[in-house]
């Protein structure tokens, strides 16, 4: 009897979420993989999107944008980054852009984001406008939480992300580069050292505050360097934390060397007892302890995303030697809310 009213409730059940799929319901339960369009001026754009099933519509999630590097696709870069099993295990929603290699002004070359072009490190133009725009689509088809967005980005997504940082404090809380550089050093950022001599951090720190405007904020870094990368070398990376602890110094004080120190508070060292790459993480702290910006220095690691797929397929784009660029990626950015970031303490207080 017992067995029989299993059955039953198991043959309704089904009934049930086979009716709620004919009025256009999602399936409980289910992944959701989207994609959403975007186009300006500067060319065509597209987004994958993807919803795990552990994320309820009923709470606003996070979301975390992530950008593809040059010779990459959107497909390329998620897979090789493993994002979405980290999605799904901690809930929260993954969108990975793309541009298309033509537009009215400007071509993509090579599919890289125009990260050295003056004219689009500003606010409301090109594939950052773009880019910004996508990830408002996203807030608004699917439940985000406004607090809670981010964006990281692969070497010429790197230096993207750096843009959209200093463009649009106001819609990613913390931000996220992997082999890329300081906002507005361009072309110079590509083959270091040259750029921190021809174009101080000093100077693209004064420039980053400048574009953020009216929506200054500081502005959380995690920052993963390759220490054997030819094309974004130490010093690209070194670049990049010094410009971004001086913005944020800027922010707050209007001084570029305080209140956060431009030197980290400490330095951890990891030898991994899997074979893989050791690693070093300097933390930059504010005055009561809590994180503003790390960097994970890989050694042996060249111009890569680290951690990843093993695939040989994607042996191009990822090296599953280091430490998981996604997993260290999450483990920082979720203790930022947009609001929370202003001293005493950056990290979130709720």
């Amino acid at each position: 009897m017992n067995q029989y009213r299993r059955g039953t409730a198991l043959v309704l059940c089904g009934l049930f979420f086979l009716l709620a799929g004919c009025t256009g319901s999602e399936p409980v339960g289910q992944d959701t993989n989207a994609e959403i369009r975007y186009a300006n001026a500067f060319g065509n754009y597209r987004s994958l999107v993807y919803i795990p099933a552990s994320v309820s519509s009923d709470t606003p999630a996070p979301l975390v944008v992530l950008l593809h590097g040059a010779n990459t696709t959107a497909e390329q870069q998620r897979a090789a980054s493993l994002f979405d099993p980290v999605a799904a295990r901690e809930g929260f929603i993954m969108m990975y852009p793309d541009n298309e290699t033509s537009g009215a002004i400007g071509p993509h070359l090579v599919q890289a984001w125009h990260f050295y072009d003056p004219v689009e490190m500003v606010r409301g133009v090109g594939d950052a406008q773009a880019i910004a725009e996508l990830t408002r689509k996203a807030m608004a088809t699917w439940n985000v939480d406004p607090e809670r967005v981010y964006i990281v980005g692969m070497s010429a997504g790197g230096w993207e992300t750096s843009i959209m940082g200093a463009t649009y404090p106001d819609l990613y809380a913390a931000i996220g580069i992997a082999e890329g550089g300081a906002y507005g050093i361009g072309l110079l950022g590509v083959g270091q050292p040259l750029g921190p001599d021809l174009t101080p951090p000093a100077v693209l720190a004064l420039a980053a505050h400048a574009a953020m405007g009216s929506y200054a904020r500081v502005v959380p870094l995690i920052d993963f360097q390759g220490e054997q990368d030819p094309a974004a070398t130490p010093a690209s990376g070194a670049n990049a934390i010094r410009q971004w602890l001086m913005t944020n110094n800027l922010v707050v004080s209007g001084n570029g060397a305080s209140p956060f120190p431009l030197s980290p508070a400490q330095t951890t060292d990891v030898t991994p007892a899997d074979g893989g790459y050791p690693y070093h993480v300097d933390t930059y702290l504010d005055g009561d302890g809590c994180r503003i910006l790390e960097q994970v220095r890989i050694e042996q690691m060249q111009h890569f995303w680290p951690g990843g797929s093993s695939d040989p397929k994607l042996r191009k784009f990822t090296d599953p030697k280091a430490p998981s660029g996604a997993e260290m990626s999450w483990a920082f950015l979720k203790r930022f809310r947009k609001s929370d970031t202003a001293p005493p303490c950056t990290e979130s207080r709720s």
